[in-house]
């Protein structure tokens, strides 16, 4: 193995290697380092007082740093070491470290091995939702997989137009072909060309290797065409020729090749859309508009709420600890319209865990709330105070929770046990909201009486 000292990079995730990496092998004499699943952190160097004491005279006192992340993945911190950390011969900072990858510190070379680990999650796990809108598009998507068809995705930002596209890939035949995701406006528009259909040695300034492009990465699997809005027009005409031919000719080549990718594509810019007044050619339109799925904004499925805050929070457990919502703040975060969606709701989640306590309350999750400066945000909180007509939003989430526990969990005792609420009080509401049957009511017995 050649190792370059002088490139430092983040390593991309292998998507070949799977599984949890339980411990360190040195190449040099088999000998074992263990990395419990349960422990967070070890030193590794030559100080007697590291986690891990490498005997090596080229390796610093505190020479790197293993971190267990949530899900159970290595990352690997160099602590500013004489010789530096290397992850499969290339010098790192911050990486993470996959099964059978090197680790080489001075001379001492060890590699990563997997133990059992939890299965990676589904994008169908990921998209939470009980919805009747929502569950209807995965539905559609699910039926749309079983064929080649292209498909658009329809939605605002951060409604998971990206994991919808990972269901479609994941539940068809090409789910062991490559998902390869292309954000078409954070390509710079003199290399979109060159990103999705490749490039010759030589064809323009800085090309000094030959490059596949998207397209070609993605043969055998599928292509995701994020924001496909934003494409420049004068590049349309080049695509809706490469999904009609179904080959592509790298920049600067005298060739096509033939490719078999399945195009999923996403856009947020619906105004006009299949019209000529929409920045998308309507031929491209109709191109990757075989067949379209919407998926509703949260504002719209409030009922999914408590779910998704709750599998964002058991998802961040194993790194901060048990987490508990308050009653105020479900209240402000169903009151809240959400115009960044489920991507705007997790980052709330996100900064709510990291700065607040056990206990989540409302400014742990709009911290704008504290300064007064949002008066949204301050006409919003009023529902903690029992505003009577803002209290719609709270009851539709409230219910659409009561709903899911139900549910889970069959019985009205343990879906009230499983929402901290008392089994009176989850009876009542269940009862006044449709959700379980009011008890008929007997009348007395008609006729002549007895005698």
């Amino acid at each position: 193995m050649t190792f370059d000292s002088n490139a430092t990079q983040s390593l991309a995730a292998d998507t070949r290697r799977a599984g949890m990496v339980v411990g360190l092998r040195s190449t040099r004499d088999g000998a074992e380092h263990p990395l419990s699943i349960t422990s967070r952190r070890w030193v590794l160097g030559s100080g007697e007082s590291c986690d891990l004491v490498i005997h090596d005279a080229c390796v610093s006192q505190i020479h790197c740093i293993l971190e267990r992340r949530p899900g159970g993945a290595i990352l690997v911190r160099d602590r500013d070491s004489r010789n530096g950390t290397y992850i499969d011969g290339n010098a790192v900072e911050a990486a993470e470290l996959r099964v059978g990858s090197y680790l080489s510190i001075g001379r001492t070379t060890l590699v990563a091995i997997a133990g059992p680990g939890p299965d990676p999650t589904s994008a169908l796990e990921a998209l939470r939702g009980h919805d009747p809108a929502l569950r209807t598009t995965i539905d559609q998507a699910l039926r749309a997989a079983q064929s080649d068809c292209n498909v658009m995705i329809v939605g605002e930002t951060g409604t998971g137009k990206d994991l919808l596209a990972r269901v479609i890939h994941e539940a068809s035949r090409r789910v062991a072909g490559k998902f390869v995701a292309v954000n078409c406006g954070g390509i710079p528009r003199e290399l979109i060309a060159s990103e999705l259909f490749g490039h010759e040695k030589g064809s323009f300034t800085g090309a000094m290797n030959d490059r596949d492009g998207y397209f070609v990465e993605a043969h055998g699997g599928t292509l995701f065409l994020d924001e496909i809005g934003e494409l420049p027009l004068e590049m349309q005409p080049h695509l809706l020729r490469a999904l009609e031919s179904r080959r592509v000719r790298r920049v600067g080549g005298g060739s096509e090749r033939a490719v078999d990718t399945r195009i999923v594509s996403a856009t947020n810019r619906l105004d006009g859309l299949g019209t000529e007044s929409s920045k998308l050619r309507v031929d491209l339109y109709h191109r990757l508009a075989t067949v379209i799925l919407s998926l509703p904004p949260l504002r719209e499925r409030m009922g999914d709420l408590v779910g998704l805050v709750e599998g964002m929070l058991r998802n961040l457990a194993p790194e901060h600890g048990e987490k508990h919502v308050t009653e105020d703040a479900w209240k402000v975060l169903a009151g809240y319209p959400w115009p960044g969606n489920v991507r705007e709701l997790r980052h709330a989640v996100d900064r709510a865990v990291a700065l607040g306590g056990v206990e989540l309350g409302p400014a742990d999750f709009f911290p704008q709330l504290r300064f007064g400066r949002d008066p949204q945000l301050a006409q919003i909180a009023q529902i903690a105070n029992g505003s009577p007509d803002q209290l719609v939003p709270y009851q539709a989430m409230l219910r659409g929770a009561m709903e899911q526990a139900l549910a889970r969990h069959g019985s009205i005792r343990a879906a009230a046990s499983h929402l901290g609420m008392a089994k009176s009080t989850f009876a009542d509401k269940a009862k006044a909201w449709g959700l379980i049957p009011r008890p008929k009511l007997r009348l007395p017995r008609t006729g002549t009486g007895s005698r």
